[in-house]
């Protein structure tokens, strides 16, 4: 066999074993969290010339990303500032972590389902902050 058969069936095996392990590595026995039904998420309005969110299931990573920014901001800002940045009118936790939550849905294209998440990402980040 020559050197560069021998190298090109090096190659070939190492591209089967990634793609058998990422074929693996994608699928889970385990179930899932239990979604919430879209019909019981309350959906925020939309500002003006901003597109409603998504109704589809959003990525569980993306839902955490969601959380983690929300969380982080959250610990990091005040609630007067908040409420400033996101245009709150009532200054309550509440009202503003809703916001925050779907502003970092906004900013991660996410879906209706990850508002909840960046919702209580924030309300940690102010127990936290």
């Amino acid at each position: 066999m020559t050197r560069t058969r021998r190298i090109m069936l090096g190659v070939g095996l190492v591209l089967v074993v990634l793609v058998v392990g990422i074929t693996a590595g994608g699928s889970s026995d385990e179930p899932g969290p239990a979604a919430t039904p879209v019909a019981t998420q309350e959906q925020p309005e939309a500002q003006p010339g901003e597109e409603p969110l998504s109704t589809l299931p959003t990525p569980e990573s993306v839902q955490t990303s969601v959380f983690e920014r929300a969380l982080s901001e959250c610990s990091t800002y005040d609630l007067a500032s908040l409420a400033g940045k996101y245009d709150v009118a009532v200054e309550t936790q509440e009202a503003v972590a809703v916001a925050v939550g779907e502003g970092w849905a906004r900013q991660f294209s996410a879906g209706q389902d990850s508002v909840a998440d960046g919702r209580d990402g924030c309300l940690q980040g102010f127990r936290r902050g």
